[in-house]
Parts: C-alpha cells; sequence; structure tokens
C-alpha cells in the first residue's frame, strides 16, 4: 500500500504566505533595478562636466592660480617702484627704493624710547609728530603709529606706486586715525613741526638734507639716518647696537658741529634755534 503523505492546513496556508511574500520581494527588487538603471541612464545621458579644453570654460579652470597671479602683480609693483624712483636719483634730488631691513626698524624705535627728549615728551603726554622722508611702502610709518605714543606718523614719498601701496595698506581702522601719507618731494616737506625725522637717502644728497634739518627743525628734535651719515653731525652716543646696525641717531642743535669754513656769525647760527 501508498502511504500518502498528510497535509495539514496550516501548512499549506504558511507556504501560501511564503510565496506571496517571495513574489512581492520580486516585485520590490524589480523596481528597485528598474530605478537604478533609470538613474544610470539619466547620468550616462547627462552632459559631461566641463573641462578646461572646452570652449565653456569657467574662469576659475582657465585662471591663473592666485599665488601665481598675486606674484605677478607683486612684480610688477617692484618693476613700477623701481623705475619710478630712478629719476630723482640720476637729477641728484632722492634716492632709490630702499627699503629699510626689519632690524634696523627695530633698533629705531627701541632706541628712541630711550631718548630722554622722547621719554620726557610720553611722561608730560605731549603731542610727538613723526616724519618719514621717502617712506616707501609705508613700513617705517605703520611701525610708528604701531609704537602708540606718536600723535601722528606722516610719509612723504614722490614714488607714486609706492605711495600708493603705502595708502592703499592705511585704510584700515587700526591706522587710519594716526597715520598720513603724502606725494611729495622730500625738499619740500615743512619739518617745523616734526618730533622725530626719519630719512633712508643716498650719501651725495645727505649734506643738503643736513642743511634742510639744520634750518627747519626745533631744539630738541630728533633725526634718524639709516645707513648714511650726515655730514658735519656728530652721532649720539651710548645707544646700543646702533652703530653697527647702520641707525645713526642725532638730536637738535647738539649733534651738529659748528663748520669752520661758514661765513655766518655765532650770532646768527644761535638764532637759528630759538
Amino acid at each position: 500500500s501508498v502511504s500518502l503523505p498528510v497535509i495539514h492546513p496550516h501548512a499549506s496556508m504558511n507556504t501560501n504566505a511564503k510565496n506571496a511574500n517571495n513574489r512581492k520581494a520580486e516585485e520590490t527588487l524589480s523596481k528597485e533595478e528598474a530605478n537604478l538603471w533609470k538613474t544610470l541612464q539619466e547620468e550616462l545621458n547627462s552632459p559631461l562636466p566641463v573641462t578646461g579644453n572646452d570652449e565653456t570654460n569657467t574662469s576659475s579652470d582657465s585662471g591663473m592660480h592666485p599665488l601665481i597671479t598675486f606674484g605677478l602683480v607683486a612684480a610688477f609693483v617692484a618693476h613700477g617702484a623701481i623705475m619710478f624712483s630712478l629719476p630723482p636719483v640720476l637729477q641728484g634730488k632722492g634716492a632709490p627704493f630702499l627699503p629699510t631691513s626689519a632690524k634696523g626698524i627695530g633698533v629705531m624705535f627701541r632706541e628712541l624710547k630711550k631718548l630722554p627728549q622722547i621719554v620726557k615728551k610720553i611722561q608730560q603726554k605731549k603731542e610727538i609728530r613723526f616724519l618719514d622722508l621717502g617712506s616707501g611702502d609705508g613700513r617705517v610709518v605703520f611701525r610708528a603709529a604701531r609704537e602708540g605714543y606718536f600723535y601722528k606718523s606722516i610719509g612723504y614719498e614722490i614714488n607714486p606706486v609706492l605711495h600708493a601701496v603705502a595708502c592703499l595698506r592705511g585704510i584700515t581702522p587700526k591706522y587710519l586715525h594716526n597715520t598720513k601719507f603724502k606725494m611729495q618731494d622730500l625738499w619740500s616737506v615743512d619739518l617745523t613741526k616734526a618730533d622725530v625725522v626719519a630719512v633712508y637717502g643716498l650719501y651725495p644728497i645727505m649734506d643738503k638734507v643736513g642743511k634742510k634739518m639744520k634750518s627747519e627743525l626745533r631744539p630738541g628734535s630728533i633725526v634718524v639716518s639709516n645707513v648714511f651719515t650726515i655730514p658735519g653731525w656728530k652721532p649720539l652716543s651710548g645707544l646700543s647696537g646702533s652703530s653697527s646696525d647702520k641707525v645713526h641717531f642725532y638730536s637738535i642743535p647738539e649733534s651738529i658741529i659748528p663748520s669752520r669754513n661758514t661765513s655766518r656769525s655765532s650770532e646768527t647760527d644761535n638764532n637759528t634755534y630759538e
């Protein structure tokens, strides 16, 4: 006799349920596959990203690297600064663009604060005016402003490129109120109200610079000359590192040595400083 399998009604129901779930899963998978395939087709049919060889290249791809652009601009400015500084040199009226070194600037303002004339004015809270003849890109003027004890720091520069650079650097809240730049020949600058004058000139013009300062600066004024000394003037002594770093300090009238060949009387010389 053949034994027939016993089929329970609950087992049949479970099998049917499993088959229904499998078909539903297959339909769901088919829908997901269809959606995936549709997405792939859309990606394949979409335009490719713009490359550097396309005519519709973007400005960011076609433009130069920012560092390269900055380097070219800096080179152009430096070249223009040098070119515009040559005519005064050839005419014997000025100096080329010779930026003061960071070390020289440090020595200048470190020793200035030690001078009795400056210390006294700081203690008395008097206005101290700082002038830079041939201020270039403004680095010395900005350092003077950061010192905090100068009422006003003014730079005079005849080179239009350097003057523009300094003015652009000065358009900040940090410097706007206590710095000023003027495009002006140093020989036409009025020194009568200056307390400290900085200059970085070549030796051929320093004698003339000294004569201008002698006739215009008030007693107690300080002159700081970078690298080149002023003929006929005696630098202040006792300042650490100033001579070795080529930063020369002078005081009016103590530093001025009377000339033996001058036709002016001592009375006239004394009236200069009254």
